[in-house]
């Protein structure tokens, strides 16, 4: 793969490029909403930057083929880390990936990650002032750097302001504005813009080719492939449960059992209703009309609030499907 696989955000790649063959910043923000390629762009940025193909690098691109870009794309080569909270649980858990019960315990920890934390950015910063394995271009990738505790960007400023050479820190981010102010004045923007409906459809089919309502989840999905599949999955909850009267408990009795699995599939659903909510208030026929759609949003609004704490989302999501009225069409 090239930066060619990183579709319609010309104005980003067209900047990684131009710095792979001019000035690297020691510190980039990638900014966008999530799933529209950034962390994609990383890694092809890191490619690029450690590709053995002379010729490919002369273009400010990479070939994908050599070994070098094979081992970042597989995710083993020794001088590209992505930090996220997989690689957070994998730290916390301590234990050999040959341990019998290490799947099982690995996804526990990882749905208790919500936070990247201090520990974790010690470790990786302390990774970063060791010597390239192999003489290129060291790249560390923060994903969901927005959820950094407060101490843990204040220990990564410095080794963004003064990085070891040939080292490069990339956050990645869709909450800009949480974003403490000094990590952003030390780091460049880069902004990646919202998908066309057709391309969130197409990388949808490819990552989820059963998808049986691609159309209806990538509108759904506002520009992101990453909330156009979850977008799917809550659709097919919402489908298949049997229309009437007893609907909206079907739907609340058709969440994941897990608690993580089943607030990430609640907020879907409200995110799924809230959109369809806010069309039918656009498309209301009078001021009453749109009067009482607004108090639904607003109703929304908390439900969605209530999800992310300590309340049962198969509560939450019935009641909120049970004050909906007959102007509002999801499907």
């Amino acid at each position: 793969m090239s930066f060619s696989e990183i579709l319609n955000q010309p104005a980003a790649v067209s900047y990684l490029q131009k710095s792979v063959l001019g000035r690297v910043p020691q510190g980039l923000l990638f900014c966008g909403p999530s799933g529209v390629g950034k962390k994609k762009a990383a890694l092809e940025f890191a490619k690029a930057l450690n590709c053995l193909d002379e010729q490919a690098r002369q273009t400010g691109d990479a070939c994908g083929q050599c070994a070098h870009c094979r081992a970042i794309e597989q995710g083993t080569y020794p001088d590209v880390a992505v930090v996220d909270f997989l690689y957070q649980a994998r730290l916390e858990l301590k234990k050999e990936p040959s341990d019998k019960s290490y799947e099982e315990e690995l996804e526990k920890e990882l749905a208790k990650q919500q936070r990247i934390k201090v520990d974790t950015v010690r470790e990786v910063t302390a990774r970063s002032q060791q010597k390239s394995a192999v003489g290129g271009w060291k790249i560390f990738i923060i994903d969901e750097a927005q959820t950094m505790q407060a101490e843990a960007a204040n220990a990564l400023l410095k080794f963004i302001e003064e990085p070891p050479q040939k080292t490069v820190w990339i956050l990645l981010t869709d909450k800009k504005a949480a974003m403490l102010k000094t990590i952003l004045s030390r780091c460049q923007a880069v902004q990646f813009a919202p998908l066309p409906n057709q391309t969130v459809e197409q990388l949808l089919l490819q990552v989820r080719p059963e998808t049986d309502n691609a159309p209806l989840a990538a509108r759904y999905g506002q520009g992101a492939v990453a909330r156009a599949c979850l977008a799917a999955e809550a659709l097919e909850i919402l489908q298949e449960a049997p229309q009437g009267p007893a609907w909206p408990s079907a739907v609340a009795a058709a969440l994941p059992r897990t608690m993580a699995a089943s607030r990430r599939s609640a907020q879907a659903v409200l995110d799924i209703v809230t959109l369809a909510t806010h069309h039918a208030w656009m498309q209301a026929a009078d001021e009453a009309s749109r009067k009482r759609l607004q108090k639904t949003l607003e109703k929304l609004e908390n439900y969605k609030i209530a999800v992310q704490r300590n309340v049962s989302p198969a509560i939450v999501v019935e009641t909120a499907l049970m004050g909906l009225d007959d102007t509002i069409q999801i499907f």
